[in-house]
């Protein structure tokens, strides 16, 4: 009998130890512990074992099943805190704002004359548009700063010596990347400042001139003027 109680008490106190076990597994699987629910499986069946050692009913406490949450509650008081997301749709109070204006709109805040930009209403006797002059407008008041900023500018390109491009806007001026696998070994002279360089180098080149020795090409200093 004394050997049979031993035995028995050493079986209920490693029963506790596996309940331990299988609390502390739980908690880890709660919090995101990698091998958590293989720990809590393996103490779980050596827990049914022991309890049939015993003798005693076997008690197991099942994990609940936690349903992850789809959206966030609904931040409109008129939703109540409904999750649109997980019932798969859009919040009715949102789709709502903002109907009021636009092109098929009624109200007055967002109503406008053209399609495009909502501030246009037409242009100026002059050509301008209605919002203001153009700085190139005969009619526009410049201020002393933007009268200087255009001073500075042009005496800028007299300093630097920077000739008028005629074909910069044309169809003939194209980038160097276009033709690049062209401009192998190719000399070039900007337009603008007479720079030699390769044209390969350059920013834009005179498609006319490809087969040429010479070509007529825009370095960066004077494309970006």
């Amino acid at each position: 009998m004394g050997q049979k109680g031993d035995s028995m008490s050493d079986i209920l106190a490693r029963i506790e130890a596996k309940k331990a076990d299988m609390e502390t597994a739980r908690n880890n699987m709660a919090l995101g512990i990698k091998y958590s629910s293989r720990s809590l499986g393996g103490h779980t069946t050596q827990y049914r074992k022991l309890m049939r050692e015993a003798g005693l009913e076997i008690v197991v406490i099942s994990t609940p099943k936690v349903t992850p949450q789809v959206g966030k509650p609904c931040r409109y008081k008129a939703c109540k805190g409904r999750d649109h997301k997980a019932h798969g749709e859009k919040c009715p109070v949102a789709s709502a704002r903002g109907k009021t204006g636009g092109t098929n709109g009624l109200g007055d805040v967002k109503a406008r004359v053209g399609s495009l930009n909502g501030r246009f209403t037409g242009f100026r006797e002059c050509g301008c548009p209605q919002r203001q002059h153009l700085p190139t407008c005969h009619k526009a008041g410049l201020s002393a700063a933007k009268i200087a900023l255009i001073n500075e500018a042009v005496s800028i390109k007299k300093i630097i010596n920077i000739n008028p491009i005629t074909w910069r806007y044309t169809a003939d001026c194209i980038t160097t990347e276009a033709v690049s696998f062209m401009l192998k070994g190719i000399a070039g002279v900007c337009a603008g400042c007479d720079t030699e360089m390769l044209a390969i180098k350059a920013s834009k080149v005179n498609k006319n001139d490809i087969r040429e020795a010479r070509m007529r090409v825009i370095c960066d200093a004077c494309d970006t003027q």
